[in-house]
């Protein structure tokens, strides 16, 4: 996030030279339009950097440890973005206020001056995009499509910027900073939403099995029609399933298989849309899979000493983990659910304890037992400060147990985890 603000603040930097501070400051007048000025030059670095955190590249899953932190961090500068650029013009108007109303109400006039329109139309497009895509319950595809037109909001966003008569227009550095990252932004964000299929590359996999694992649980088992997909345990794709029975549009799922089986699975649990109709796939449907992302296989930590905490489907990275785990490693595993009957994989997982000592498996029956609390962990594992915590489930369920153990003194960069809302 440093940098992403670094960024983002170094046509500030550039502006403040352009003109002395004493001029832009010297009445209320001025300085409204200097605020103005600063609102459009940060709001618009921020937009043009969002499309690039947008573009999911796998060097972003790294920087940021994981790419659910990209979407996180995606998600609040977009909000700071949008609120900059909203406050911009409200700043710009006060000098034509203080001329008249009618000049202050022309500033907001479409087509009078075509610079300004641009900004008009990019302003009113992003309020109508966002207020869907925060308020409206939408289905995936059409968040997707709400996505793409974010992108023509930018190209008018960036006509705007570039002709209108502004420090930008007349200032050769601050334009190419300007105009390079806009171009930068465009260029991989339309990369990403329009020519995903042809730049991005994807591994073609088979269906082989589709298994109910309970009422509401189905494993999806894959092989490989050429290249193998390399990965390692915990990790997550996005997978676009060929199929007549689900739509084309990607989705991420994490890997339940280990890294060293030949083929590849995923667990889903039916939750209505797409995981519905996703149970309908057959045997030698052909998957597009984008991947490996993720920051959450348990060897990517130093720390030996872990526990590992699985809320209902969220026990799918988990299961890949158990089958490649060490022996030199000290495992205490909480599986929550809210009935015996919803529990997967529990025969294999009680096999696996009683083989390794160093690794102790405990369900978690929600309904009898009550929701799993941080406390209860800690009363059962010792040396809880000193251990490693990996989280994956429910949001919910996630944000509870984090605020839970940092309320019993775990340091918060001792707690791992991976969500998904989308």
């Amino acid at each position: 996030m440093y940098l992403v603000f670094l960024l983002s603040f170094i046509p500030v930097i550039i502006w403040i030279f352009i003109e002395p501070l004493g001029l832009r400051f010297s009445d209320f007048i001025s300085t409204a339009t200097s605020i103005g000025q600063v609102l459009g030059l940060v709001g618009m670095s921020l937009f043009s950097i969002n499309l690039i955190l947008a573009a999911r590249f796998k060097f972003l899953d790294k920087y940021f440890k994981g790419l659910d932190k990209v979407y996180i961090n995606h998600h609040k500068i977009g909000a700071i973005a949008f609120s900059l650029l909203l406050f911009h013009p409200i700043f710009l108007v006060i000098e034509y206020i203080t001329i008249s109303l009618r000049e202050a109400s022309l500033f907001f006039v479409p087509f009078v001056n075509m610079p300004i329109t641009w900004g008009i139309i990019s302003l009113v497009l992003m309020i109508v995009v966002l207020s869907i895509t925060f308020y409206a319950r939408i289905k995936y595809h059409i968040w997707k499509i709400s996505h793409k037109l974010m992108i023509v909001v930018f190209v008018f966003a960036v006509l705007h910027t570039l002709l209108i008569s502004s420090d930008v227009s007349r200032n050769g550095l601050l334009r190419y900073y300007i105009l390079s990252l806009a171009i930068i932004g465009l260029i991989l964000s339309a990369r990403k939403a329009f020519f995903d299929k042809i730049l991005v590359k994807k591994f073609r996999y088979k269906i082989k099995n589709v298994n109910n694992l309970n009422e509401n649980m189905v494993e999806v088992e894959m092989e490989s029609v050429k290249e193998k997909m390399v990965f390692e345990s915990g990790q997550f794709a996005f997978f676009s399933f060929i199929s007549d029975a689900v739509g084309k549009e990607s989705h991420p799922f994490s890997i339940s298989s280990s890294d060293k089986e030949g083929n590849l699975k995923i667990i889903f649990k039916n939750l209505g849309d797409f995981t519905n109709d996703l149970k309908n796939i057959k045997q030698n449907d052909e998957v597009l899979i984008d991947g490996p992302y993720g920051n959450f296989p348990y060897k990517k930590i130093k720390n030996k000493n872990q526990i590992w905490i699985a809320g209902g489907v969220g026990i799918t990275p988990f299961l890949g983990m158990t089958q490649t785990l060490e022996p030199d490693y000290e495992i205490d595993f909480f599986y929550s659910v809210k009935e015996v009957k919803e529990a997967i994989y529990q025969d294999q997982l009680n096999e696996f304890s009683q083989r390794n000592k160093n690794f102790r498996y405990n369900l978690w029956e929600s309904k009898n037992q009550g929701y799993l609390r941080a406390q209860a962990i800690v009363d059962t594992v010792a040396n809880y400060k000193d251990r490693d915590i990996l989280l994956c489930g429910p949001v919910v369920f996630v944000k509870g147990l984090k605020k839970q153990f940092l309320l019993l003194g775990v340091d918060i960069k001792n707690i791992h985890y991976e969500n998904f809302s989308l």
